[in-house]
């Protein structure tokens, strides 16, 4: 359809079989311009004419006896369908409106610079302050802002605001944390079994040595010094004992569990959220079943590829589901027991250095059970404080 036409509005006319060369030698007496041209399937012909001359048109026709079929489009004809229904109207008009006022609210604070301090904290210290989602933005003073969120907060030294658009962009640079000083007096005791293999001493006096087996809670550096001439001297001993270590992991993996099945999900409700208002728009009225997964999903924030937008729809879902006992073959449970294995062994410290793996596979009548026995060199002292009574 060329645009000229939309714009100005046209009508769709269509006639018989019987009737076809009669219309179109009435078009080309009056010299009229028809586009759109094509057959119907009884053999008539249907074709599309400007809204003017169509009505003169339809007055020929109706005085020569032909009969059209007559379909009003366009522009102006949209137009006159939208203004019957004012509700709608209505709706447009306050959603403008809502739009244009919404320029004068923050839509959404972004934080930057931040590494230690998440930004949900910040957002709330600032909220505290005054600024937040929803905060009317010629009442904001900035200034006055950023100082008491610095007053009040030990972790900031410097925080700066401003707005770009509606959003309120906020950076931030931390403090750099104090390291703790203890000098409180403590030996080194052995935090598990082992052999010593190594000592490493900084402070304190060695009460082992290389090769000795030692067991968890032993001392293994002294933070007390016992001189004839001064008495009782005292220290936060400082080092490292490495020893030879044994740590063993047991995984268990019963042949039985409980399954989900899940049936027929429902929608529980669809909320819609602007700024700090929710509005439930749609809620399911049955009731959730007793056992069900939750699944709740936002969309909207970033409509239109606009990002942080005040505007979004969450969607609750319900998946109801019932717990059936189901079997898992011994080589299934062989290959989760190997996963959550490997799973715990690389949670284990970088200060553990393992040398050596022995690992046994066994089954009973209703788990596989798999044991690991792990040779490690590790530093096993741990600081231990006390009390110096005079």
């Amino acid at each position: 359809m060329n645009l000229p036409l939309f714009l100005l509005g046209y009508e769709t006319l269509e006639t018989d079989r019987a009737n076809v060369e009669a219309l179109l030698n009435l078009c080309l007496r009056r010299g009229l311009s028809v586009s759109d041209f094509a057959p119907t399937d009884g053999g008539g012909i249907r074709f599309r004419i400007g809204a003017i001359s169509a009505h003169r048109l339809a007055r020929d026709c109706a005085r020569e006896g032909i009969p059209l079929r007559r379909t009003v489009g366009g522009l102006p004809a949209r137009l006159l369908r939208l203004g019957r229904r004012a509700g709608l109207v209505a709706g447009l008009a306050v959603a403008v409106f809502l739009l244009v006022l919404s320029q004068k609210f923050v839509w959404s604070v972004r934080v930057g610079g931040n590494e230690r301090l998440t930004a949900g904290e910040i957002r709330q210290l600032l909220s505290e302050q005054g600024l937040e989602v929803g905060s009317y933005v010629p009442s904001l003073r900035m200034g006055e802002i950023e100082t008491r969120a610095l007053l009040l907060s030990d972790d900031l030294a410097w925080l700066a605001i401003h707005m770009d658009g509606t959003v309120a962009v906020v950076q931030v640079v931390e403090r750099s944390p104090e390291p703790a000083k203890n000098d409180k007096p403590a030996n080194l005791v052995a935090e598990r079994d082992g052999t010593v293999e190594g000592l490493e001493l900084y402070r304190g006096r060695a009460m082992v040595h290389i090769g000795q087996p030692v067991r968890a809670g032993e001392l293994l550096v002294s933070g007390v010094y016992d001189s004839a001439t001064v008495g009782y001297r005292y220290t936060r001993a400082n080092g490292r004992v490495l020893a030879r270590t044994e740590r063993v992991f047991r995984v268990e993996i019963p042949l039985s569990y409980e399954q989900k099945v899940y049936g027929e999900s429902s929608r529980a409700e669809t909320v819609l959220n602007f700024f700090k208002f929710s509005l439930k728009f749609s809620k399911n009225s049955r009731n959730p079943a007793a056992t069900c997964d939750i699944i709740e999903t936002t969309t909207g924030e970033d409509w239109l590829g606009m990002r942080d937008l005040p505007v979004s729809i969450l969607r609750r879902t319900y998946l109801p589901y019932t717990q059936v006992t189901a079997e898992r073959s011994p080589k299934e449970a062989l290959e989760l027991a190997w996963e959550e294995l490997e799973r715990r062994l690389s949670e284990l410290s970088n200060e553990v250095q393992p040398v050596g793996k022995r690992v046994a596979a066994s089954i009973t009548d209703t788990a596989l059970v798999l044991e690991c026995r792990l040779d490690c060199v590790e530093n096993i002292a741990v600081p231990m404080e006390f009390e110096v009574v005079e």
